[in-house]
């Protein structure tokens, strides 16, 4: 399954910052592929393939664990349909 995340920054995030939100996403589903996609100022995406959907709150959670990141986050949402069969 594809899974895209929408995260809506209010500032610059650093690489370090970026790294361990996807390694916090990658812990949470093992056998998971997490990359960074596409970005524009103040929006970045996050690809997950994994062998089921997503869940947000999955996403908040790791979020929430990175308190430094939590600052640099305006919203956090899924972009496009989830659940589909990745190509």
């Amino acid at each position: 399954m594809k899974t895209v995340l929408a995260i809506e920054t209010t500032k610059p995030i650093g690489i370090r910052d970026l790294n361990g939100f996807l390694a916090g996403l990658a812990g949470r589903l093992p056998g998971c592929f997490v990359s960074q996609g596409p970005s524009t100022r103040g929006r970045l995406t996050v690809t997950v393939l994994s062998s089921a959907p997503v869940a947000l709150e999955d996403a908040e959670e790791v979020l929430e664990s990175l308190p430094h990141l939590c600052d640099s986050i305006a919203g956090l949402s899924l972009l496009g349909p989830a659940g589909q069969p990745a190509r």
